[in-house]
């Protein structure tokens, strides 16, 4: 009698069991890749975000002007005020580029626990006008703006001293949602 070619049902389970356990780790393996390429791409797209907005802010800062407003005195080119516990704001009036139509830009940052905001008014002159807000970066635990006199003291609030209009510089210091504490000192001109 001649015996059959082919596989046994012990075999075939056996193959089986071991094609699954394969399969199984190959997934895991496949998913921790993933995982890591998503929250690497997140990171990355916080700090492209954290990068913006610091250049944002250093082209404003860099381009800012001393102004005297002879109708109102205390509006100087730089103004910086505390809205409220925990928000602070300063707007200033800057140069724009060579080929702009209107030559001067009124803008500003206002930071809170919600996030980072770039304040741009239409006029210039016209502060009363609600200025439009754009978030730069959301979801902050903390957010502080300070201010480098003309003395080299680090001070929370702005006051024009002895003719310097401008802060020499402005100092952000932000929390992450992360946690992540960041500071950034941008120069005045």
């Amino acid at each position: 009698m001649r015996r059959a070619h082919g596989f046994t049902l012990m075999e075939v389970l056996v193959a089986l069991v071991l094609l699954t356990l394969f399969t199984v780790t190959s997934y895991r393996a496949l998913d921790a890749v993933l995982t890591a390429q998503r929250h690497a791409t997140a990171e990355l797209e916080r700090w492209h975000g954290l990068a913006a907005a610091f250049t944002a802010m250093e082209s404003d800062l860099s381009n800012a002007i001393s102004r005297f407003d002879p109708q109102d005195p205390l509006r100087t080119g730089f103004h910086a005020l505390v809205v409220q516990e925990g928000s602070a704001q300063f707007d200033l009036v800057r140069l724009l580029p060579d080929d702009s139509d209107q030559g001067l830009e009124r803008v500003g940052y206002r930071c809170d626990r919600s996030g980072l905001a770039r304040l741009a008014w239409p006029d210039a002159d016209n502060v009363a006008i609600e200025p439009r807000a754009t978030v730069l970066l959301a979801g902050l635990g903390t957010c502080t703006f300070r201010y480098l006199d003309s003395f080299g003291k680090w001070v929370s609030a702005w006051q024009p001293l002895n003719g310097h209009i401008l802060p020499r510089a402005v100092e952000l210091n932000i929390n992450t949602a992360q946690g992540t504490p960041l500071r950034r000192v941008f120069h005045v001109q």
